[in-house]
């Protein structure tokens, strides 16, 4: 199993400038290359100060410049951008990169970037055509009788971010890979996993299960209920925190202290948290249950730079060494 770091570019409720918060992603990264990490992953998220990266394609670019790891987006944000657009980078960032390039989409959240950039909740709510152009293009090098250039002889690695069984049906479908989602039970993503299998049988489709990736937050502490802690404290955090700036197009109800705390307790046993040898455990187990080729996995929610560089320097020499 190739083992992601997600860069979620977080600032952890800090004032930190926008400078010094991309500077940690960077030092993530040189700290994944020296400790036996195989890839990073970049997401997308418009005006918040929480989450500072509002391009996941360009700032993977950018580091496929810096780093000898492959690089993926979890996620472009589908619904944002014009499908062949996509594809067009796609094509350009694979020759670049020599093959180090995944393009990662996924339909977002109900967000007013949505409506700026797209087509608001009925964007969000069917991407079957996006999906479908998007995939079409990059399989067959072309739009119709418009050309992708540069050209590519056979389609670059490209994933669906799903969170339910209609959306994983949809990526078998279409006929590509799934991004598991970090919130959902191994049970959840099993079902996921048959779903998408289904649908890639149904419509001629063949998906080799090792191109699927799954996704967790990730911690690891000198006991596991320290580690359990960490996320624990860290995703009620976030999850009070929101998205300050970012107008929401579904109004939800205001998360209080007490149920952030109870969701995050709830989740907690979804992510990957322990001793190192937990860790190796689980993520054993999560391999052998899912069948995944790859993992992204997320130590920003831990809660702090300080958590995050321990998680990132000691998953490689202390858990991907006894896997």
């Amino acid at each position: 199993m190739k083992h992601g770091l997600m860069l979620f570019t977080d600032t952890f409720g800090t004032d930190a400038a926008s400078k010094e918060v991309l500077d940690w992603s960077l030092e993530y990264v040189r700290e994944a290359e020296r400790g036996g990490w195989d890839e990073v992953w970049t997401t997308e998220h418009h005006f918040t100060s929480v989450v500072q990266n509002p391009s996941a394609v360009a700032m993977a670019a950018f580091l496929l410049g810096r780093t000898s790891l492959g690089v993926g987006t979890a996620v472009a944000v589908l619904p944002n951008h014009h499908p062949v657009a996509l594809a067009e980078q796609t094509a350009l960032l694979h020759h670049l990169s020599d093959g180090r390039f995944t393009l990662g989409v996924g339909r977002g959240q109900p967000r007013v970037d949505l409506e700026i950039f797209g087509d608001g909740l009925a964007g969000y709510t069917d991407i079957t055509a996006k999906l479908t152009s998007l995939e079409s293009t990059l399989r067959k090098g072309g739009f119709d009788d418009v050309r992708v250039v540069p050209e590519v002889p056979e389609r670059p690695p490209i994933a669906l971010s799903v969170a339910s069984v209609s959306s994983a049906w949809l990526a078998g479908q279409v006929g590509v890979p799934v991004i598991l989602a970090p919130f959902a039970s191994l049970a959840d993503k099993r079902a996921m996993l048959d779903a998408h299998a289904e649908a890639a049988a149904e419509n001629g489709h063949r998906i080799d299960p090792a191109e699927n990736i799954d996704s967790t937050y990730f911690a690891i502490g000198d006991t596991t209920e320290a580690a359990q802690q960490l996320l624990v404290d860290g995703v009620r955090a976030l999850v009070l925190r929101g998205a300050p700036g970012s107008r929401p197009l579904i109004e939800q109800p205001e998360m209080t202290p007490e149920s952030a705390g109870a969701m995050a307790r709830q989740v907690v046993g979804h992510f990957v948290a322990g001793d190192p040898d937990e860790c190796a455990r689980q993520l054993a187990e999560r391999e052998e249950l899912l069948g995944a080729g790859r993992i992204i996995l997320m130590p920003e929610g831990a809660g702090s730079r300080e958590a995050v560089l321990a998680t990132v320097r000691r998953a490689g020499p202390e858990v991907f060494s006894q896997q």
